[in-house]
């Protein structure tokens, strides 16, 4: 079974985000073993610039990415895909890899050392806070498998 790790910095700390966040990690569980680490904020972070903020943030990270992995990381430039497009990349990558990763970083978005091990991706053209977008991806990623497998939650 395809092992999916998706990684961000912060804690869930809104009810309504993890009820989001548990209803798509059940319905994903059909597809995919599905690892979610929520890594801490970094240790007095609000004091540090936003450069040195994402290189520790960069430092955290890299100890939860695991080696011969597809790495995907959000990012407001990335790639963007329609779900069908997305689908059909996915389903190509996870036939490579037998591990792929998310990595979603902090408010300052992602050091150049995580950028470099993998592909850009946007879930949108708008920003999103960094709670909601876990259920953003949650979601497409349940759709990903839903057309992949050609069941009816995708029109």
């Amino acid at each position: 079974m395809l092992q999916i790790s998706i990684i961000s910095i912060g804690k869930t700390n809104e009810a309504y985000v993890k009820d989001g966040l548990d209803k798509y990690v059940k319905l994903l569980s059909k597809y995919a073993k599905l690892d979610w680490k929520e890594l801490p904020d970094v240790k007095n972070g609000n004091k540090l610039p936003p450069n040195k903020l994402k290189e520790a943030e960069a430092e955290l990270l890299l100890t939860h990415i695991p080696d011969k992995s597809f790495v995907f990381f959000l990012d407001e430039i990335g790639k963007t895909f329609n779900s069908i497009k997305f689908a059909e990349h996915f389903q190509k990558k996870s036939t490579e890899y037998s591990k792929i990763v998310f990595v979603i970083g902090g408010s300052y978005g992602l050091d150049e050392r995580i950028k470099q091990k993998g592909e850009a991706i946007s879930l949108s053209a708008m920003t999103f806070n960094h709670q909601m977008v876990r259920v953003i991806l949650a979601e497409q990623l349940f759709r990903c498998f839903t057309i992949i497998h050609g069941t009816g939650y995708h029109h």
